[in-house]
């Protein structure tokens, strides 16, 4: 994967040093440089680009100026004399902060933070699943968020929901497999034929019991590689 950079700075002579540096690794193509943000900000506009390597004391601009002016501005990578920026220059989310004279040791650490942060962008975003579930209670819908259920007893044709700070359970007309199959596998872990509970309630567990703090529910035989499976 090449990581695409242009550079803006107004010393051409900083400006050749970076280009330089930057083309001894093999992943980096430097698409252009410029000495004007106006030019810079007409080549992002028409260009994919993955990096701006900006200076930060420029006489027309301040980059952390410019970079506020970019509808969608690319990654960015600061390079400036002056330390004075690094706390704006962090707050604009910049990748790194290269202080001139720039170390080719500083350069690779900047870049590999550019691949993690390109990889991320690669990644599928994740399906956010409800943190909640809906029951039918008491002749209405009720909604019951993950983080109030205790634990979950399965009776022949009813389920009680245990809640936080609830002195009488939720009843519902339901089985425990059903409501198992609407419950997120990642906060609730099945522990014996009648119990479900919820992983960030245990206090404590062994092979035969779980604890909820002063609540003790048993563990099923078939159900122990589940009690395991949380050490």
């Amino acid at each position: 994967m090449k990581i695409r950079c242009i550079l803006l700075d107004d010393e051409p002579f900083a400006l050749n040093i970076l280009e330089d540096d930057l083309l001894q690794f093999s992943e980096v193509e430097v698409l252009a440089k410029f000495y004007d943000a106006n030019d810079a900000l007409a080549f992002l506009e028409a260009n994919e680009v993955d990096v701006l390597f900006s200076d930060i004391q420029m006489p027309e601009i301040l980059g952390t100026q410019f970079v506020k002016t970019l509808e969608k501005p690319p990654l960015v990578i600061f390079t400036t004399a002056y330390n004075q920026y690094a706390v704006e220059g962090f707050e604009l989310d910049a990748v790194d902060y290269l202080v001139k004279p720039i170390r080719k040791e500083r350069i690779a650490i900047a870049l590999k933070k550019v691949e993690d942060r390109l990889k991320l962008r690669e990644l599928p975003l994740a399906e956010e699943l409800p943190q909640y579930i809906i029951v039918n209670a008491e002749y209405k819908k009720v909604k019951i968020f993950y983080d109030e259920i205790l634990y979950i007893e399965g009776l022949k044709d009813y389920v009680k929901i245990y809640i936080h700070d609830k002195t009488y359970p939720i009843l519902t007309r339901s089985n425990l497999r059903g409501i198992e199959n609407k419950l997120s596998e990642q906060c609730f872990v099945r522990i014996h034929n009648s119990y479900i509970v919820n992983k960030q309630k245990i206090t404590g567990f062994h092979h035969s019991k779980v604890l909820l703090s002063k609540i003790e529910l048993p563990v099923g035989k078939k159900y122990i590689n589940n009690i395991k499976a949380l050490q």
